[in-house]
C-alpha cells in the first residue's frame, strides 16, 4: 500500500467516525487517539495533516485560533 491508499483509508474512517460520534468539533489530539485505537499509529502529525487536508478541500471547516484548532464537517463533508 502507497502513502495515498493509506491516508485514503484512515480519512475514510475519519470521515465516518466524525458524522457517527457525537462529537461535534474534532482535535488533532481526538483524531490521533482515534487513529491509535484503529491501528494506524499514534502520529500527531499525521492527524493534523488529514484535518488540513480535508479542510482545504472542503470536507471540514476549521475554527478557532492555530494552537487550538478545531475541525467539524461541513455539508460537503457529510455526503
Amino acid at each position: 500500500m502507497n502513502a495515498g491508499t493509506h491516508r485514503s483509508v484512515r480519512i475514510n474512517h475519519l470521515l465516518t467516525e466524525m458524522r457517527d460520534a457525537p462529537v461535534t468539533t474534532w482535535t488533532t489530539g481526538q483524531v490521533q487517539r482515534l487513529y491509535d485505537t484503529l491501528g494506524f499509529g499514534p502520529q500527531r502529525s499525521t492527524a493534523r495533516g488529514d484535518l488540513k487536508h480535508l479542510a482545504a478541500r472542503g470536507r471540514l471547516i476549521e475554527s478557532g485560533p492555530a494552537d487550538d484548532r478545531g475541525y467539524r464537517l461541513s455539508q460537503a463533508g457529510g455526503r
